[in-house]
């Protein structure tokens, strides 16, 4: 699915150049045809994928992702669910993330069920699960006024709220390691022995405190870049697009000893082998 999304997005640059050219052609042949005025100073080429890429940027583009990520997800991905859920227990202590939670028990509860549709008595948990940019694909509405919830499409946004609570730890699966009760993150005796923690990770207990310090390196660390950058010779600042840095590629470093020994070693037991 990526590859096919990169290959359809050609990212086109120097627009603002671009815009300039055009409306400079543009004026010193007001009555010209494009193919004799705009085609010799922007190739057709050009054009397409910029009107391409004005397209795959903004919704059209982010349905077409959603789309093929629900065409693989309902011909193969689907059907793992059922087994992973009655597999895995997920808790949250955060009552924010609780719908979360109501809404992985809903997808249990109906994993036997071969019905489009959730059924009109059913509570469906809407807030805090379903992100705004396709809530129109998960919550339809005929033409009578009735509200239907799609369930594939609220199952993808299920997975999705749960894939970002599994991230930050605000949902977390009972018997995990990597995805534990973040309160185990922490000493048993955290909150009668906190002070000396802190003291051994070097940090303040004042929040206000570690703030300023955090503050503090920053702008020592933005003002150390302001007054080295055109001094450096590695760095380049550009005119591009309002500015850019450019950066020189690091020297080559020699090969290490080790590496040359394994090759050579490679080549004498397998001679024909490509490293």
């Amino acid at each position: 699915m990526e590859k096919e999304l990169l290959n359809d997005f050609k990212k086109v640059s120097g627009k603002t150049g671009l815009l300039f050219q055009l409306a400079e052609a543009a004026l010193d042949k007001p009555d010209g045809t494009v193919k004799e005025v705009i085609y010799p100073v922007v190739g057709e080429n050009t054009l397409e994928n910029l009107v391409r890429e004005f397209k795959q940027t903004g919704t059209a583009y982010r349905e077409k992702v959603y789309t093929v990520m629900r065409s693989f997800y309902s011909h193969h991905y689907r059907r793992m669910i059922p087994i992973l859920l009655s597999l895995l227990e997920f808790r949250s202590n955060n009552q924010i993330h609780r719908p979360v939670i109501e809404a992985l028990e809903l997808l249990k509860k109906y994993t036997q069920s071969r019905e489009r549709y959730y059924a009109p008595d059913e509570t469906v948990p809407l807030e805090g699960v379903i992100k705004n940019p396709f809530s129109e694909l998960i919550v339809e509405t005929t033409s009578e006024g009735t509200v239907k919830i799609n369930r594939i499409n609220y199952e993808l946004a299920v997975l999705q709220a749960l894939r970002d609570g599994l991230r930050c730890k605000e949902i977390w699966v009972v018997g995990a390691n990597r995805y534990r009760n973040p309160e185990q993150d922490l000493p048993t005796d955290f909150e009668q022995q906190k002070e000396v923690y802190y003291q051994a990770l070097s940090q303040p207990t004042d929040v206000e405190e570690f703030i300023l310090s955090l503050q503090g390196k920053m702008a020592l660390g933005l003002e150390q870049l302001n007054k080295g950058l055109n001094k450096n010779p590695a760095v380049k600042l550009l005119t591009k697009n309002n500015g850019w840095i450019r950066l020189s590629p690091f020297e080559a470093l020699p090969e290490p000893l080790n590496l040359r020994h394994l090759k050579r070693e490679i080549e004498q037991r397998w001679p024909m082998t490509a490293y």
